[in-house]
Formats: C-alpha cells, sequence, structure tokens
C-alpha cells in the first residue's frame, strides 16, 4: 500500500514534464519508481534519476542503466520546454524563487536550477541558458510521524537534523498533521513556515498537502518574517518551520518563544557529530525551545530517526555547554533576562512524561560518529 502511493507521487510529479520525457520516465519498472527521489536534466546528457543511494540513466524505453550509453540524451530545447510547464506557464510568477534558484510546481515538487544568472540595473536577477533542472519529487507519508510521537512529547519542542533527501520535510508535515487533527488530543493551531511551498503545496490558496484541520500556512515568505507574522496575527500553538539556515532566523524563533509558542524545526546535518557540533543546532538548542533533537537515517531510508535524544544528551554529547556568543541577536531580540540554554515558563517536562530513550545495540553513548542505531 505504501508503495503504491509512493509510485502514484511518482507519476503526478511527471505529469508536468514534456510527453518524450514523460513517456521515458513512465516506462521504469514499478518497484524502482517508488525509490526514485530525484528527476535529472541536463543539456546534452542522459536523462538520470537518483534512488537515494546511486544515480542511473534512463533509456528513450525506460530501462535503467549504471553508464551512459544508450541513454535519453536531453537537448537545450527539451529543458526550455519542461522549465516552462514546470512553471505551469508562467514563468514570472516565479521569480522570487528563481532568484534564490529554485522554483516549486503546483503539485509541491522544487526544481533546483543551473543557468547563467543576469542581474539587471533595478537589482532584479533573472536566469538564463538554463543548463541543467533537478526534480525532487516531493512524498506525503501519513504516519511517517506516528512512531515518534509515541516516543516524545511534542509540546516540548524537538530540533530535527538530517542530510539531503532523509525525509525532514516529509516527518515534519506528517507531525504537524497528527498536532492539527487532533490525533495527539485537542485540535492544536498548527502554523506553517513554508517559504518554497514545499509543506503545504499551496496552490491557489489551496493545500494540496494534509496540514491538518487546523493547519495554516505562510507561504513565500522569507522564514524570518514569516515567523514573526505568524505570532502577531495567528496566535498560533505550534509552529513548524522547515530547514533554519542563519541566526536571523533563529533569533525569530527565540522572540516567538518569548510570547508561548513551541517549535518543531528542521536543520541540514550530515552526520551525529554535525548536530550536537554545528554552529545553528547549537544556537537553535540554546534557545531552550527544544526539549530535545533527532537525527535522521540516510536517503535510503526516509524520514526513520535513528538518534532521539534530550536537551540534557545533545549537550552531554560533546561534554559541552551551551554557546552564549552564538545567541547574541537571539538575546537581544528577546530583551534583557535572556539565558541561553534554559527554558522559558511553560516549557518544563511535562508530567507522566518519560524522554529518555534506552541506548540501542551499537549506540556510542558519547555520540561517536558513523553510529547509526535502527529507531
Amino acid at each position: 500500500m505504501r508503495d503504491q502511493k509512493l509510485v502514484e507521487e511518482y507519476e503526478k510529479a511527471l505529469f508536468y514534464l514534456p510527453p518524450t520525457l514523460r513517456e521515458a520516465l513512465q516506462s521504469i519498472p514499478e518497484g524502482e519508481k517508488a525509490r526514485i527521489q530525484e528527476i535529472r536534466l541536463r543539456a546534452g546528457r542522459p536523462l538520470s534519476v537518483f534512488d537515494g543511494a546511486v544515480s542511473r540513466f534512463v533509456t528513450g524505453r525506460g530501462a535503467l542503466t549504471y553508464g551512459g550509453n544508450g541513454g535519453f540524451v536531453v537537448d537545450q530545447g527539451l529543458i526550455q520546454d519542461a522549465f516552462v510547464r514546470l512553471c505551469d506557464y508562467s514563468v514570472h510568477t516565479h521569480q522570487g524563487e528563481m532568484e534564490r534558484g529554485f522554483v516549486t510546481t503546483p503539485k509541491g515538487d522544487r526544481v533546483g536550477l543551473c543557468a547563467s544568472v543576469v542581474k539587471d540595473r533595478d537589482g532584479t536577477i533573472s536566469c538564463r541558458e538554463i543548463s541543467s533542472l533537478s526534480l525532487r519529487i516531493s512524498r506525503e507519508i501519513p504516519g511517517a510521524g506516528r512512531e515518534l510521537c509515541r516516543r516524545w512529547d511534542l509540546s516540548r519542542g524537538l530540533l530535527i537534523g538530517g542530510g539531503p533527501g532523509t525525509g525532514k520535510t516529509t516527518l515534519l508535515r506528517d507531525l504537524g498533521r497528527f498536532l492539527a487533527s487532533g490525533d495527539l488530543g485537542p485540535c492544536r493551531k498548527v502554523v506553517y513556515i513554508d517559504e518554497r511551498y514545499e509543506l503545504s503545496a499551496m496552490f491557489r490558496g489551496v493545500p494540496r498537502r494534509d496540514i491538518g484541520l487546523c493547519g495554516d500556512a505562510i507561504c513565500g515568505l522569507p522564514k524570518g518574517e514569516a515567523i514573526e507574522q505568524a505570532v502577531r496575527t495567528l496566535s498560533p500553538e505550534f509552529i513548524l518551520c522547515d530547514e533554519i539556515g542563519s541566526l536571523a532566523e533563529v533569533g525569530e524563533i527565540a522572540s516567538g518563544l518569548a510570547c508561548g509558542v513551541k517549535f518543531l524545526v528542521t536543520v541540514h546535518c550530515g552526520s551525529l557529530e554535525e548536530l550536537l557540533t554545528g554552529p545553528i543546532p547549537r544556537a537553535l538548542m540554546d534557545t531552550g525551545a527544544f526539549g530535545g533533537a533527532a537525527l535522521l537515517d540516510s536517503p535510503a531510508r526516509p524520514s526513520q530517526v535513528v538518534r532521539l535524544m534530550t536537551k540534557e544528551e545533545f549537550y552531554h554529547g560533546k561534554g559541552a555547554g551551551p554557546a552564549p556568543d552564538l545567541l547574541r541577536l537571539c538575546s537581544d531580540r528577546v530583551g534583557k533576562g535572556f539565558e541561553p540554554g534554559t527554558a522559558r515558563p511553560g516549557f518544563g517536562p511535562v508530567a507522566g512524561v518519560s524522554l529518555s530513550v534506552p541506548d540501542l545495540p551499537g549506540d556510542d553513548p558519547g555520540g561517536a560518529k558513523g553510529d547509526r542505531p535502527n529507531a
């Protein structure tokens, strides 16, 4: 059943591609379709797909090969046609996204761009001579966050780390759906900060992903501005934000925390060591917004948690406490009296909930890099 859902998401993503490309990609064996995460078009080179482990090339009849011989060669005209279709024949409406190197399809799939960039006198950035397109297939997997909800009280906040393609967005969306639909008790007011339209797949004001009965999405705004807007106007109980990447965004989270909002966020990190020592994860943890952190597995096992730890275990992992220097910006936003690493009123441990996760076979309590126990 789950594989069939993954195949359906794959085939929906092909809708916006030119017919010749669509036919080749639809001819791929059914079992392979469920695993494909990315479709790559490169001018003058064979069409390729990535399944989370390896890249392979696609022939005109849908066969997958490890070498480029016999692959379906994509020319410049086909890339231009695909780009216009992926923009739903309205390239100018994606100008803001293009300036940041991507566009988002109406289905909610993100398309990365490689192109010659031209900056006009008025500061407008345009992409010309597109050389490659990377279509990342977004997938909605209901229940992806069920096990994590069983192991963790989301009201304490959670920082989720993982590398590209590990299912961070899929997991975050599902956690929000659980909260906003009442699967964990009363429906909670959840706001999704959806800068790239990937969480909600919002199209003409209607979300194409299930964001819950009490879920709202602010789309297209930079994360910092969107968080500030959500806190001021939507009275959220939870804010969900994907891929925090700057201290300015961390500062907005610290500000929202002072208003009593709970946060679930994701960050990029390629290993447990990067999660524990990276400047952004450390700064986020130091706000006091997160009772703990989770590390996701590889792209081959998307949305699977391999390490779940409390805030105390996070700091113990490297024998280091908070890093106040990283939180100077956050301190400025919250005001005098902000102490990095301390929780705000109402964010303490929840009675009767155990946050301790036992060490699993092969798990190093010291957090050695490379230990990846199964969740």
